[in-house]
């Protein structure tokens, strides 16, 4: 056995390149493993701690809607909380409170003092009956602080805490929360009703589902409204995308490092079958060799994970922050779960044992001769099969797209449908591509010479024929690019969708807002105020939301306009710019509202307003459609001017103001507030930073391990590379005794390698939208492709290798002919 063991540590000796290469590409192997999958459970995590952020400890929210007339009666209410399934319930009562300051109904929402309130809502004090919490958007505009008392419906309150503001969805609405009772024996009082609460906040016990109590609950009424926190909506698409991303990554990073493996065990499995094959022909039995085979795999296999594990563990720690400071991404992973990694070397282990056992133990059970000729096979067989699995795999992913798009339960299984049409296609690829690429070689040679010489010629004419082993490495670095393609596009499209959504808030950079709903505000003496500031380029005023009737083709139509300037909207491209003057009783409408209503430019139609005096509608005169817009601003059906002096049941209520020098802009609009106190200021560019700020929050964890899977699968291409170009050193000393220069020599090893990694960047960066393409049919949209990625991560790539293997072909070059020429070219 100790002569069995030294020998085997000899060959490690006599091969220590090709040792060291082999543990490199184990840890590297290791550590994409351990990252991806430690990266599900985190991702996973953080998920789970926004849902907890967002709903706080609740479970469920019981109530029903406005519209229904019913409340949770005393009765109903004790029916649940008597539920053997519920934990705990919590009473919230909402209403419009008016706030004396300013003299205007605030969103009031009345709390009781438990856990489940103060998650929910992000209050830590205790509310009594003479406390209030308020946002610190409106105590700011207040000009009040904690411990000042003032007046809600004529009732004296103490402010006793201020929560943040939800400025990153668009303008932050304000808020006012009191003592439960409070609100409920007014809500009471002036609606003459018993309803104990508008909604409860309830907690399930340890190991209830959700669905299930949500169903007993149903029973006691079945017009309850029941939102479940984990059925949100935002969430369930954030862990529905985890879910892809995660299932997507993980069939790419399974084959990248099975890619690496393959690639530097080569070198490895050829030296030990060449080996092995001489040893067996000297004499040496199977289960010698099964032996030194055992020692020497176990050994390298133990190293690589040991480091793998090692290297995964500080980029965990280490590299995380460094990108995450490179990347300005506000957030931190969760901890090193070593459970978990311990468990997932171990599997790892196993699985590279046996990749490493079974080729190497199948060659001692071979003549030596039949396995140096299976050795040196480099053609791919099975063309013709391969050709047939790659039509069907193409054709089932076409099904299943179509599928995915028709089928009436295309919203249940149309995202798995569509994840295994993406898996399909990327093995349709990795199929195909070994027939394609020599055919490909064979049409591009001639004009390659022309372009770049006679030194590419040969690089080229010399990979034709080991398709079988360059194969491995192209399809590694197109693996890196799909990688860098689908994570940097998903994120991508993710993040500008959310831009626009914010974007439909505001129409300028800066929206200025009355807080009163029964605002004293001159929306002319106003506007005049605010373009007179010297930083503001141009101003247009809205209105709230007047309800007008109409009949048209026997129809009664309701119509929700809003009194605007038309000029300066027009200024301001808000609106399209009109052909003739508008008169005052003229209506711009929505194209939407014009196809619904069946409304034409010129068509004249007589308007009624609502009396509340005679209880009926009352005619104001005839308006006619001087334009259809393709869509008008806050949902309105229509816009009439302030020329108009019929339609006046509406109030001022925003100005929408544009400037290039936003922060001396709102500096300019807040010194108005001595003029107009009730106004509330917000801009586009805070709420966008709220916004990217909450998008980093949410996903960040995802751009960090799609970097470190990048950056760690960068390096395992180079090592790959590094002993594919060392694997050739006889080919190249042949070159060198026909003449070819060092010069020439390092321009053949560079024209290889960096056609290797262009064929693998453009192969990759289709391959990469064409799956993204295909799970982005999930939610039906256009995708945002993030060219800046992709062009770092290919410059990367080819500025990399050209200095490493600028080295590399030195150091080959530099070596001494004689010796070079012996090499058994391994």
């Amino acid at each position: 056995m100790k002569t069995l063991q030294g020998l085997a540590f000899r060959l490690f000796k006599s091969n220590k390149f090709i040792v060291f290469s082999s543990i490199v590409s184990i840890a590297i192997s290791t550590m994409l493993v351990l990252s991806m999958v430690l990266f599900s459970f985190n991702a996973q995590d953080t998920l789970k701690s926004q849902l907890k952020q967002t709903y706080g400890e609740m479970d469920l929210s019981v109530g029903f809607n406005m519209n229904q007339n019913e409340t949770l009666t005393p009765n109903l209410i004790k029916e649940i909380s008597q539920n053997k399934k519920v934990n705990k319930i919590s009473k919230v009562s909402i209403s419009h409170l008016n706030l004396n300051k300013i003299n205007s109904e605030v969103y009031t929402v009345g709390v009781e003092n438990d856990y489940l309130a103060e998650s929910r809502y992000h209050f830590t004090q205790y509310l009594n009956k003479e406390s209030v919490v308020m946002n610190k958007g409106l105590a700011k505009a207040l000009h009040v602080k904690i411990g000042d008392k003032f007046l809600i419906e004529n009732k004296r309150y103490t402010l006793v805490e201020t929560v943040n503001d939800l400025t990153a969805t668009g303008a932050a609405p304000d808020m006012l929360f009191l003592n439960q009772k409070v609100v409920r024996q007014y809500i009471q009082a002036t609606q003459s009703n018993n309803a104990e609460a508008t909604y409860l906040l309830i907690k399930a016990k340890k190991g209830v589902n959700p669905l299930t109590l949500s169903d007993e609950i149903k029973s006691y009424n079945k017009n309850l409204r029941i939102d479940i926190a984990e059925q949100d909506y935002g969430m369930k698409s954030n862990l529905q995308s985890l879910h892809i991303f995660t299932v997507v990554l993980s069939v790419l990073v399974l084959i990248v490092t099975s890619l690496i493996i393959i690639s530097n065990f080569e070198l490895l499995l050829y030296k030990m079958r060449n080996q092995f094959a001489i040893m067996r022909s000297l004499g040496a039995s199977a289960k010698q060799i099964s032996k030194i085979i055992t020692i020497q795999s176990t050994v390298i296999n133990i190293a690589g994970i040991c480091l793998g594990f090692i290297l995964a563990y500080f980029s965990q720690r280490s590299l995380y922050k460094w990108i995450e400071k490179l990347l300005n991404i506000p957030t931190t992973p969760s901890e090193f779960s070593m459970s978990a990694a311990v468990v997932i070397a171990i599997v790892t282990f196993i699985i590279i044992q046996l990749f490493l056992l079974i080729p190497a133990y199948r060659s001692t059970k071979v003549l030596p001769l039949k396995t140096m000729e299976k050795n040196e096979k480099l053609d791919f067989r099975y063309s013709k099969a391969r050709v047939t699995v790659f039509k069907v795999l193409v054709g089932i992913s076409l099904f299943l797209i179509i599928c995915s798009q028709v089928l009436s339960t295309r919203e249940t299984y149309g995202p798995a449908m569509l994840l295994i049409s993406a898996v399909l296609v990327l093995l349709a690829f990795v199929l195909i591509f070994p027939i394609l690429l020599p055919k490909v070689l064979e049409w591009f040679l001639p004009y390659g010479q022309k372009l770049f010489g006679q030194e590419f010629y040969i690089s080229v004419k010399n990979l034709i024929p080991q398709v079988r082993k360059n194969t491995v490495i192209i399809l590694m670095i197109s693996s890196l690019m799909i990688i860098a393609v689908f994570g940097s596009v998903t994120l991508r499209t993710i993040q500008v969708s959310q831009q626009e959504q914010l974007k439909e808030n505001y129409a300028t950079p800066i929206l200025v807002e009355t807080r009163l709903n029964n605002t004293k505000i001159n929306p002319t003496e106003f506007t005049k105020a605010v373009e007179e500031l010297p930083d503001v380029k141009s101003v247009s005023n809205f209105s709230t939301l007047g309800l007008a009737e109409f009949q048209n083709e026997g129809r009664n139509i309701n119509m929700n306009y809003a009194v605007v300037d038309l000029k300066r909207l027009q200024a301001q491209g808000l609106i399209s710019h009109l052909k003739a003057q508008v008169a005052s009783n003229s209506l711009i409408v929505s194209k939407s509202f014009a196809k619904q209503s069946h409304l034409k430019i010129g068509q004249i139609i007589q308007l009624g307003e609502f009396s509340n005096e005679k209880q009926s509608v009352e005619p104001i005169g005839n308006y006619k459609v001087a334009a259809i817009e393709d869509k008008l601003l806050n949902s309105a059906d229509a816009y009439v001017d302030w020329k108009n002096k019929k339609l006046v049941d509406v109030s001022f209520e925003l100005l929408y103001v544009d400037s290039t020098r936003i922060k001396s802009a709102v500096n300019e609009l807040e010194g108005l507030k001595s003029q107009f106190p009730e106004i509330k200021i917000s801009n586009y560019e805070q709420s966008a930073k709220e916004a990217d700020k909450m998008f980093y929050q949410r996903w960040g964890i995802f751009i960090l391990v799609i970097a470190t899977l990048v950056v760690s699968t960068m390096v395992g291409v180079f090592n790959s590379l590094v002993n594919n170009i060392y694997s050739k050193r006889k080919e190249f000393a042949v070159l060198r005794t026909m003449g070819v220069t060092s010069k020439g020599l390092r321009k053949v090893i560079l024209s290889q390698v960096n056609l290797y990694i262009i064929i693998g960047l453009i192969i990759g960066i289709i391959m990469g939208l064409l799956t993204t393409f295909i799970l982005l049919l999930v939610d039906s949209g256009k995708f945002t492709i993030d060219y800046k990625i992709i062009v770092t991560v290919s410059l990367s790539m080819l500025v990399g290798s050209t200095f490493i293997f600028w080295f590399v072909g030195n150091k080959i070059s530099s070596q001494e002919l004689s010796i070079e020429l012996t090499n058994d070219n391994k």
